[in-house]
């Protein structure tokens, strides 16, 4: 992060009420300024290039890439670029796997109004933030976790195709809509949803499909 008074940063969100409230909150302080704001997840990666931000607000429920994979991206090549994941999922499988794919922070949305500048500021000065709505064992156990003390989330096993084909299941496509949407066929299809479905422990469609909402993989509005 650059060495200046003013902490640049662009805001993620496919809501639009949501970037402006985000901005309202954001601009409180005269030490931050938001720089940029998109909806779609591909443009975060190329707005990331041309304004190279200090921190990045980011939704996980995103149309067109994922707030993980968007995660992964930015930090391949922006690693002094720090991200804050403010987002409604509240989930503990999930918080870990942001933090262990980069985020520096996780905020619920429900949180955002009296939490959010704490966040931002823990995560200027180099410490990571997890919202107070998870339980102090919780947010001890998953700061532990980060450090690779405990397991590593199923989710992290997952190719990047298991990853696109466990979106569009948990959006209620078909094996034949996938198949179409991805431009393979329908048996291989089957086949990767056997192996996300044995990787992830579940044994049929309904428990691999509430797993991969939960885990936020369905970009539900």
């Amino acid at each position: 992060m650059r060495g200046c008074a003013i902490l640049r940063i662009v805001i993620a969100d496919d809501h639009t009420m949501v970037r402006q409230g985000l901005k309202r909150i954001v601009e409180e302080s005269a030490d931050l300024k938001v720089i940029g704001e998109t909806g779609d997840g591909l443009e975060i990666i190329s707005l990331t290039k041309k304004l190279k931000p200090d921190m990045i607000i980011l939704d996980i429920s995103m149309p067109n890439l994922r707030g993980i994979e968007a995660i992964h991206k930015i930090k391949r090549y922006h690693k002094d670029t720090k991200i804050l994941i403010l987002t409604m999922h509240k989930n503990e499988e999930f918080v870990y796997e942001c933090l262990a794919s980069g985020a520096e922070g996780y905020v619920l949305k429900e949180d955002a109004e009296k939490d959010l500048l704490a966040a931002i500021n823990a995560v200027k000065n180099g410490k990571t933030y997890v919202s107070p709505s998870f339980t102090g064992d919780v947010i001890r156990d998953l700061l532990e976790r980060k450090k690779g003390v405990k397991r590593v989330s199923p989710i992290r096993a997952l190719t990047n195709r298991e990853r696109e084909i466990l979106t569009l299941i948990a959006e209620g496509d078909s094996n034949k809509k996938v198949a179409r949407k991805l431009g393979i066929s329908v048996r291989t299809v089957e086949h990767h949803r056997l192996s996300i479905m044995r990787k992830l422990g579940v044994s049929n469609t309904a428990s691999l499909i509430k797993y991969a909402i939960k885990a936020g993989f369905a970009n539900l509005t």
